[in-house]
């Protein structure tokens, strides 16, 4: 019996894994945009900044 429930567990562990990887891909993806996009408009922003100066 202990044997039965172990092996529940362990299947119901490996499906939630599968069942969230999609979405942490995902979220991962999302936040190396938005990373990307703020650190771009930043660069850009202190371009121009540096360009009014001159």
């Amino acid at each position: 019996m202990n044997k039965l429930i172990e092996h529940i567990k362990r299947v119901a562990i490996d499906d939630i894994r599968l069942f969230f990887e999609p979405f942490t891909i995902v979220t991962r993806l999302i936040r190396r945009l938005a990373t990307a996009v703020i650190s771009r408009f930043r660069r850009s922003k202190t371009k121009d900044e540096k360009e009014g100066d001159q």
